[in-house]
């Protein structure tokens, strides 16, 4: 088995939902989570089953993101009634999973470890992008996507990188809260802005500053079980009166990261660029992790 680093290149998503949990506005990680691993272990495992293909982890670069304007379905003063009235307050029956829309760009690095690699390459050819098109992530519909490439060396991926419109890799910064007493006090803290100690005339505007330097933000990275999990009826999506599945309740897992500019990351390559520089996509790639004590099952790039 050897590592290779797909590229999926300039991702457009239309109608991407930006609300990775029910406290944060974040590109969502768990999603494009989803998309590798159903990209790596259904479609190759169906398609290209010869690649033997295994989901090492995934780097997301962000080209370009924005929320539409208008109002969520949320707060609850603004939830309408059912089909019967809808023009009365429902205030009963609040949504469930509110929504911020949008769209965003965004290009992909999946690390697999492939056993044929001349299978992938023939998946590449006759299936990447048709796949693509009729994929969703997040909610979002891809309505146009670059031609999928493949590397064995993460020198050639990060020359691949630099001929793409520039973006923000998302790093995992977890590293920065791990330690505090109180790790969601410490991540609100990281995001926060605070008056700053050296303004010397109190009657002038303080300046504010952030306890780190960087473009950190707070994001859902998995989730945490509330119970163990048991069986029960009609917890599949879209389906009633199914046979029972493993099913627990859960509450999201927050996390601290940050928008790292591409240009500051990728190396400046030139003839005499050597293999020194292949430590780049360090704490970049995010995979899933499990704690059982805590019952937690998260995305790190550590």
């Amino acid at each position: 088995m050897d590592q290779y680093y797909l590229l999926l290149p300039m991702i457009k998503i239309t109608n991407i939902n930006w609300e990775s949990s029910h406290l944060t506005c974040s590109l969502p990680l768990t999603a494009i989570a989803g998309f590798a691993d159903c990209l790596v272990n259904f479609e190759l495992v169906n398609h290209a089953p010869e690649t033997n293909a295994d989901l090492k982890g995934f780097a997301v670069c962000l080209h370009e993101g924005e929320i539409y304007d208008g109002l969520t379905k949320n707060p609850l003063a603004l939830c309408k009634g059912n089909g019967n009235k809808p023009n009365e307050d429902d205030l009963i029956n609040p949504p469930i999973i509110p929504e911020l829309k949008g769209h965003a760009t965004l290009s992909l690095v999946i690390k697999i470890e492939v056993e044929n690699k001349s299978k992938m390459d023939d998946w590449i050819k006759e299936r990447a992008n048709q796949v693509l098109h009729v994929c969703r992530i997040a909610g979002g519909d891809i309505i146009q996507a670059g031609r999928a490439q493949i590397f064995d060396k993460k020198i050639e991926l990060a020359k691949a990188m630099n001929k793409l419109p520039t973006g923000w890799f998302i790093k995992d910064r977890a590293e920065l809260i791990a330690k505090e007493p109180d790790p969601f006090k410490a991540l609100i803290d990281a995001v926060a802005w605070f008056s700053s100690e050296n303004t010397p005339d109190s009657t002038e505007k303080q300046l504010k500053q952030r306890r780190y330097p960087g473009w950190l933000y707070a994001t859902c990275v998995g989730y945490q079980l509330l119970e163990d999990p048991q069986d029960r009826l009609n917890r599949s999506h879209g389906v009633k009166d199914c046979d029972p599945v493993n099913h627990a309740y859960a509450e999201p897992a927050h996390s601290l990261a940050e928008l790292i500019w591409v240009r500051k990351l990728l190396p400046l390559f030139s003839k005499e660029t050597s293999n020194t520089d292949d430590n780049w996509l360090q704490g970049l790639l995010w995979d899933w992790k499990t704690h059982r004590e805590s019952k937690t099952v998260y995305l790190s790039a550590k």
